[in-house]
């Protein structure tokens, strides 16, 4: 891109969307990441930068076991990629009078250098002008290649107006050769060097590997793959290779520390044809060329740096490289598959930078949840997730994040995280429909817990019939090698990968190919237990149900009860009951061991080729037992509601870890409750009693199996036993009731865990709408409890101090004696905004939110000094038991930081009130592409998964962005962008009619001034300019129809003094229009306009209704 160099701001928006910071290795540092996206026929790398050196701090393929660049956290990043990252130098001047400039290292007088920030490149210039020199480097992801691999591009400009003769070095000063682990590089580096090798430097490539493994173990195996590097120079005559200098001892000599380039110093290595130590050394990946610059001209140096599963592939790759245009036409196809994802998600307005933001956080939302596809025949599509991985970069050093290098490639993910941000994937993509719900209501255990680990579906190709679908109209040698292949359980990914390179001729087109396996086949989605049982991941999937019927409002009670095929996750590990968790320490009570492995259960699980975690019945021997989505969300409200801790008030951290703040990690141990999740419980059982209500057979029922009976039987009862001490007609007992409940829940767990008897008990409409009554009456009055009576606001945790315990003879494995608890003291920890978040959720009245939001506004939980929302307030008054929080400095990470998802949320739920001026107001300084880029210290484009706030000593970095993109919050804002873009509810029903009835929350000043014309990606490989007139918003609309509200008066559309929507005019791909007047589209057109049968909707507001 063109930089404007007339551009005075450090920090600033380019109109492209480009963010660009100047003289940027001078600022705040920040780390972030390329995408990780090389398109579906393509291996991803992943690729981390910081504001310092040349930018790139680290990349590899896969994992951090696979590094080509060394994995190193955000700290030691920053202090070396100057010296071990990307480096060039720059010999100028006579042979008498020899001038070598390193660009990017440090800034000399008059020199002023830029980083720029786009969606699929990273971008560093630099301008010398003492030197005549200016000096570009971009990188970008090769994509759409059999093999991964980062490229640069180092473009040297002689500024002079006499020509210079230039001689470049560039490269990387340490590369990493396959066959090292990020253990052996931290731990044994200078050992490890001893199996390092490079190759093929006499074809002027290089390939680097171990020679073979590095265990220690009795079989020693040869390896294959390895990382490569290729340099080439364009010239006159055509595309020239560059020999490359592997040997870092040719380059510094015996400067070690890589500070200077002692042997480039004392010689030209442009011309250097001499031998190169290859083995038992840390390689490095560099080449030289010299070249005589006229005024004005440019030197163009490319080099490649990847991954190939064997040496002999490196001779194809050179080849590529060497064809003419071929990295000009990869930057812009790189940049070309960007636009089409992130255009998904089209935004015009006036404030530019809404629009970009927008963009970028749906980016780095699917870059989490992943991007559906529609793989198949065209109404036979089946949705595929592609392009997610774990949360792991610079700043998030502690995650082993996992990018497959396949085609259509995806890595892991965890469930909360997936969950949550896959939430608004219908307002993209109208031809998911259920599939996500089925997808996560299908991970619920019978104990209503869920793996952690989410890594993907799995296919299997169970009937003979199938595969003759598959492989019937393949050559007979193609059919033999797809069969061995489709033999076992597989991934699309893994088979669009082998077809391509074995060259396999199919007779349709590989998308296709791939739908029609995917239909034909069985699948499930490949999950593992990870590292716990958190006490919200289950809280998620109602705002996925919500999302499907703002869509689909007419198919509620299909949703819920027509489709039998759900099924419950079968897990090894079990929690245990309070006999077996209930300690006593040192310390005193604690909760503890409260999860074991059972090794036989393990055992049989994985006897089980297909669906291996889906629950049996004939306790785990039978066949998979298979229900519909309300005896899912049934068991999840039994299985909670029994969880209320001994006061009645929050759901019992009773697994052995937190909620939705992982930081809070003391608090299972210290016998802790939380009541976000009994605010959520709450919303579901209204949910259900509400649904239920529009059945129309009130003596219907539903069939559960008859362990889930009798635990509704037992709750029943005891709710209509405490029903009369809610009333005020009688004493309660909370302990009494808790204990009672507990102890059905322990007794029900006892018989579901190796899987379900497979006998059902149907339980009717009625009953159930009895229970929900009462479950709803005792869930309100502990929300109530949960309110402080002195600040108004709702606490968020609880611990419990047993103050009656008795030992009760039998001791834990580590020898800790086991206790009875009898009673316990409870204590409120302080304000937490994830309290206040849920409890808007179930508050009925607008009047009730507005004051709970100036409660929270006057309260520690409200930043004054930066106009944002802390998670908590001041913790110090608490023990460090309750978990990492406390020990964290105030303001920082999960300890009164700015920490952006929860603030988001509590943004969500200001606009979900209708609260539209609060929202406004708020949004004003909380937004981040609203704050100041010097306060924040990186790209506002960008969200951080929290920002240091007031409570901080650190005045001068209060504000500031820590841990790059991959936050929650990107979820949480797509939701707000859908509430101002068309409302809660776009579909809903008027009587049984279907409708159309946006109802945007958008301020006048939202709308544009001026007409533009906008381009638009809406095919993968082409672009279209549209029109977008003045006084317009613009937005992409269940990823086909364009949406362009027209308000001539430029009014909010919200509020009193609001416009409102007079008519509609609707497009046809054919070009013909469909004018309507009234405020919404009736049926058949709405369901039309749902099924993208229109590229184009015009909607028209004015004052009067």
């Amino acid at each position: 891109m063109t930089i404007h160099s007339n551009e005075a701001k450090e920090y600033y928006l380019a109109p492209n969307g480009d963010f660009v910071i100047t003289n940027y290795q001078q600022k705040k540092t920040f780390a972030s990441f390329l995408p990780g996206i090389a398109g579906l026929h393509g291996i991803p790398l992943w690729v981390f930068y910081v504001n310092r050196g040349q930018g790139v701090a680290s990349f590899g393929v896969a994992d951090k076991d696979h590094a080509i660049m060394e994995f190193e956290p955000a700290n030691k990043s920053y202090q070396r990629v100057p010296t071990q990252g990307f480096r060039t130098w720059i010999r100028t001047g006579t042979a008498q009078q020899p001038s070598v400039h390193e660009p990017f290292r440090r800034l000399r007088p008059g020199t002023t250098s830029r980083m720029v920030i786009s969606l699929a490149t990273l971008t560093l210039e630099e301008e010398a002008a003492d030197l005549g020199l200016k000096t570009r480097v971009q990188y970008f992801i090769l994509p759409e290649e059999n093999f991964g691999a980062l490229v640069r591009k180092v473009t040297i400009t002689n500024q002079k107006k006499t020509p210079q003769t230039v001689e470049v070095l560039d490269g990387m000063p340490v590369i990493i050769p396959y066959g090292l682990s990020n253990q052996a590089l931290k731990d044994m580096a200078y050992t490890s060097a001893a199996w390092a090798r490079a190759y093929g430097v006499e074809d002027k490539t290089a390939f680097y590997r171990t020679y073979a493994g590095t265990a220690d173990e009795a079989v020693v195996e040869k390896v294959e793959a390895g990382n490569f590097f290729i340099a080439l120079t364009p010239e006159a005559q055509g595309i020239r290779l560059l020999k490359p200098l592997v040997d870092p001892e040719l380059i510094f000599a015996e400067d070690n520390s890589l500070d200077q380039p002692l042997g480039f110093l004392r010689r030209n290595l442009a011309a250097f044809d001499g031998e190169q130590i290859t083995e038992n050394r840390l390689p490095c990946a560099m080449a030289a060329v010299q070249r005589e610059l006229g005024p004005g001209e440019e030197l163009v140096l490319y080099s490649a740096f990847g991954f190939l599963p064997k040496y002999d592939h490196l001779a194809a790759v050179r080849e590529k490289f060497l064809k003419e245009g071929y990295f000009e036409e990869k930057q812009k196809r790189v940049e070309q598959i960007h636009r089409y994802y992130t255009d998904y998600a089209l935004t015009v307005c006036k404030d530019q930078r809404f629009s970009f933001y927008t963009r970028q956080t749906f980016l780095d939302n699917f870059l989490r949840g992943g991007f559906p596809l529609n793989l198949g025949a065209p109404g036979e599509e089946k949705p595929y997730y592609v392009f997610s991985r774990k949360h792991g970069d610079l700043e998030r050093d502690y995650n082993q994040f996992y990018l497959s290098p396949t085609y259509y490639s995806h890595g892991n993910g965890n469930f909360r995280d997936v969950l949550q941000n896959r939430r608004s994937d219908n307002f993209f993509n109208s031809k998911l429909k259920a599939a996500n719900i089925k997808t996560f209501a299908s991970l619920f255990q019978p104990d209503g817990y869920n793996p952690l680990v989410i890594e993907g579906s799995k296919y299997y190709l169970s009937a003979q019939s199938a595969k003759e679908q598959v492989l019937g109209g393949l050559s007979p040698e193609d059919r033999a090698k797809l069969e061995t292949v489709l033999s076992e359980p597989f991934t699309p990914g893994a088979v669009a990968t082998f077809i391509m390179e074995q060259k396999i001729q199919l007779p349709t087109a590989l998308p296709e190919y791939l739908g029609l396996l995917m239909t034909v086949a069985d699948s499930w989605t490949e999950a593992k237990f990870g590292e716990g049982y958190w006490v919200d991941h289950w809280t998620y999937l109602l705002d996925l149900i919500e999302t499907y019927l703002a869509l689909y409002p007419e198919e509620r009670s299909q949703l819920l009860f027509a489709d039998h095929s759900y099924t419950f996750y079968d897990s090894y590990v079990k929690v245990q009951p309070r006999s077996k968790k209930y300690v006593l320490t040192a310390a005193g009570p604690r909760q503890t061991g409260a999860r074991i492995v059972d090794p036989e259960k393990k055992k049989l699980i994985d006897s089980r080729k297909v669906f291996p975690y889906a629950v049996r019945t004939q306790n785990g021997h039978g066949e998979i037992y298979r229900n519909n989505l309300f005896v899912i969300l049934f068991t999840l409200v039994l299985n909670k509601l029994s969880s209320l801790d001994p006061y009645g008030i929050g759901v019992e951290m009773e697994a052995g870890k937190p909620g939705w703040d992982d930081a809070m990690n003391g608090l299972p141990g210290l016998f802790g409750s939380s009541t976000p999740e009994t605010m959520e419980l709450l919303r579901l059982v209204r949910f259900l009693h509400e649904t239920l209500a529009q059945q129309p057979q009130e003596d219907a029922g539903v069939k559960v199996p008859t362990e889930v009976f009798a635990f509704y039987q037992g709750l029943d009862s005891l709710l209509a036993a405490e029903a009369p001490a809610r009333d005020g007609k009688g004493p309660a007992d909370a302990l009494k009731s808790w204990a009672a409940a507990t102890s059905l829940r322990e007794e029900y767990r006892e018989k579901v865990f190796p899987g379900f008897a497979g006998s059902e008990e149907t339980i009717s409409f009625g009953d159930l709408q009895a229970f929900f009554r009462k479950a709803i009456a005792k869930l309100e009055n502990a929300v109530a409890q949960a309110r402080n009576p002195e600040t108004g606001l709702f606490n968020t945790y609880y611990s419990h101090e047993p103050v009656d315990y008795r030992p009760t003879g039998e001791a834990s494995p580590d020898g800790l004696r086991y206790i009875e608890v009898k009673a316990f003291a409870q204590h409120a920890l302080p304000p937490f905004l994830e309290g206040q978040v849920r409890a808007m959720k179930v508050l009925t009245t607008q009047e009730e939110k507005r004051a709970l939001h100036q409660k929270v506004s006057r309260s520690g939980l409200y930043d004054e000094v930066l106009g944002m929302y802390r998670l908590n307030a001041d913790l110090s008054g608490e023990s460090f038991t309750i978990g990492r929080a406390r020990a964290f400095s105030p303001g920082w990470l999960e300890n009164g930081s700015i920490w952006l998802h929860m603030e988001y949320k509590y943004l969500l739920e200001l606009l979900r009130a209708g609260l539209y001026e609060e929202f406004y107001t708020a949004a004003q300084t909380a937004l981040i592409p609203y704050l100041n880029p010097e306060v924040y210290g990186r790209s506002i484009l960008e969200n951080s998964s929290f920002l240091l706030s007031s409570l901080n000593p650190d005045r001068q970095n209060h504000g500031r962005g820590y841990i790059a993109r991959l936050s929650g919050a990107s979820a949480e804002f797509l939701s707000i962008w859908s509430l101002l873009a068309f409302g809660p509810r776009p579909f809903r029903l008027q009587g049984s009619e279907l409708v159309y009835a946006p109802e945007p929350a958008l301020r006048g000043d939202f709308f544009t001034e001026e007409a533009q014309e906008v381009e638009v990606q809406f095919c993968p490989t082409q672009s279209r300019v549209v029109s977008i007139p003045a006084n317009a918003f613009a937005y992409r609309f269940l990823g086909s129809t364009l949406v362009v509200y027209h308000n001539p008066e430029r009014r909010d559309t919200f509020g009193p003094d609001r416009v409102h929507i007079h008519g509609f005019r609707l497009q046809s791909a054919e070009g013909k229009t469909i004018e309507l007047e009234g405020s919404v589209v009736s049926s058949p057109l709405a369901a039309q306009i749902r099924d993208g049968v229109f590229p184009r909707i015009d909607v028209f507001f004015g004052k009067t209704k």
